[in-house]
């Protein structure tokens, strides 16, 4: 009985599938559904958002050593007429208040942000709404893990870095920002789509 047992974990898959023990019916039946399957219900993919510039500047900072908190405060600095932020967290108070001075002198500045900001200790929702800075909260249902800030309807500031101190001087991270007027407006619209669906927040 043991050698029998022996000979059969010898068998390959292939030997096993095509062995006399097969169901030939329910085997057919799972073959044609399978393939029925896959021409009935093609798995279709969204198209790429793709820019129609052909020339776009770009300027990477990768942290801790790049120091891209200063990179960021710079770009909020030269900002003239907008600032729509996206974060996941923010607790970075050199960027909110940098966020406050452009808000102070005429910049048109909105965040939208996850929910976890608002019960996040280090939070920096308090000191920009009490600027009157419009927040929104996003509806996502699971968390909003952007981090961009997008500035003069020109600049697209992305990356994995979190506005926060830990992303400055402790995690590898890493921002990019691009000078693409046609990919700035495709984030523009993605991020006032979810503005729209999003609660403005007065805490």
């Amino acid at each position: 009985m043991l050698e029998k047992r022996k000979r059969i974990k010898k068998k390959s898959i292939v030997q096993l599938f095509f062995s006399r023990n097969l169901n030939v019916p329910a085997y057919l039946t799972f073959l044609v559904g399978l393939t029925l399957g896959f021409v009935l219900y093609p798995v279709v993919y969204p198209p790429w958002l793709t820019s129609s510039s052909e020339k776009v500047p770009l300027r990477v900072c990768f942290s801790p050593e790049g120091k891209c908190t200063d990179k960021i405060v710079d770009a909020i600095n030269s900002s003239q007429s907008s600032i729509s932020v996206a974060a996941y967290a923010f607790t970075c108070p050199r960027i909110a208040e940098a966020l406050r001075d452009a808000y102070r002198r005429g910049v048109d500045v909105k965040l939208l942000i996850d929910k976890s900001q608002l019960k996040e200790k280090y939070s920096q929702l308090p000191f920009l709404l009490k600027e009157g800075i419009p927040v929104y909260i996003d509806s996502a249902e699971g968390i909003f893990h952007n981090k961009t800030m997008l500035f003069d309807g020109r600049w697209v500031l992305t990356g994995s870095f979190n506005f926060t101190r830990a992303a400055n001087s402790k995690n590898a991270e890493n921002i990019l920002l691009i000078d693409d007027p046609s990919l700035a407006q495709i984030y523009k619209e993605n991020w006032e789509s979810r503005v729209e669906r999003a609660k403005q927040t007065f805490m």
